[in-house]
């Protein structure tokens, strides 16, 4: 969705960078409970499926569905080192588009904007390999203000509140735009400032977990999806961390036959893809990823926002 570009080059930025170029996961060394896409309450009666499917007695899945997802070939990730979120609510019209961008909407927006600013700018990018460098999703976030999306950055944590355009093109002199016009430029690039009165909010959360839910674009992922997406949020209600997790749905960000799938944000641990999650998995993986910090190398995708490095 976005231009390409690689860590190779960016030494010949003026820029300091946000990313250091190695950094170690702190992947959990306690076991995992569960394998890929595996029941808690495996149903005795039911035949397994020729993938290895097994319905939940606790959490039930049209086995129609579960028969569909890969839960053998490696899991591959998106491949990115920074993620745009715009926040378009649950009822926008993109999320009855199979591609978010092909109606007029933050998405479509970002990237005419994107693409007027290359034509600007083709010397100023840095060169690429054909590699994303940065992944782009809506979420059912709502905007603080209706009708007018907002769009948060990651790994800064960082929210846009009232993404403001004209035409369908993002207003140059705003605050957002800046923000990416860095990134286009370079995605390792640290960001200009992302001041309060300049629009900027950061987000209060210590967490962000973002549950493909883009049933148009996929049945598995968008009936799975908001299963697990309620099942986060019961956990999180139960633990008393509602107000330091958020959990939205957002749209296809790849992998849809490794359903469910899942991206969380945590400060000072970078964003994260799992896989093959079931609703039978979240009380594990908030224990285990968000209360503790630790990677579940099992169930793991790969990393699409690295911690930022200290410069």
């Amino acid at each position: 969705m976005f231009r390409t570009t690689t860590a190779s080059v960016f030494k010949r930025s003026s820029i300091p960078r946000l990313y250091s170029t190695t950094h170690q996961i702190p992947f959990d060394t306690k076991p995992f409970p569960f394998s890929r896409f595996e029941a808690c309450c495996p149903d005795a009666d039911a035949k397994q499926a020729e993938n290895g499917f097994v319905p939940c007695k606790s959490h039930p899945f049209p086995p129609v569905l579960g028969k569909k997802i890969d839960m053998t070939d490696p899991m591959t990730r998106p491949t990115s080192i920074r993620h745009i979120v715009g926040c378009i609510g649950s009822d926008a019209m993109e999320w009855t588009r199979a591609k978010v961008e092909t109606v007029p909407g933050i998405m479509q927006s970002i990237m005419t904007t994107e693409n007027q600013w290359l034509k600007e700018n083709r010397q100023a990018q840095a060169p690429g390999d054909g590699e994303k460098s940065v992944l782009a999703t809506v979420a059912e976030r709502p905007a603080a203000v209706a009708d007018i999306p907002d769009v948060m950055l990651f790994p800064e944590f960082k929210v846009f509140q009232g993404a403001p355009s004209t035409n369908g093109v993002i207003d140059q002199s705003s605050s957002l735009y800046h923000a990416l016009a860095s990134i286009w430029q370079n995605p390792c690039n640290a960001l200009p400032p992302l001041e309060q009165e300049q629009g900027w909010q950061d987000i209060k959360a210590d967490t962000v977990v973002l549950v493909c839910t883009h049933a148009r674009r996929d049945l598995r992922c968008g009936k799975l999806g908001p299963l697990i997406v309620d099942e986060f949020n019961r956990v999180i209600q139960e633990k008393g961390l509602q107000d330091k997790v958020e959990v939205w749905g957002t749209s296809h960000f790849g992998g849809h036959k490794f359903a469910g799938n899942l991206i969380i944000h945590q400060r000072g641990l970078g964003g994260h893809v799992y896989g093959n999650v079931r609703q039978c998995h979240v009380p594990a993986i908030v224990d285990r990823h968000i209360v503790h910090g630790k990677v579940i190398q099992e169930i793991w995708r790969g990393e699409v926002a690295p911690p930022p490095s200290s410069i």
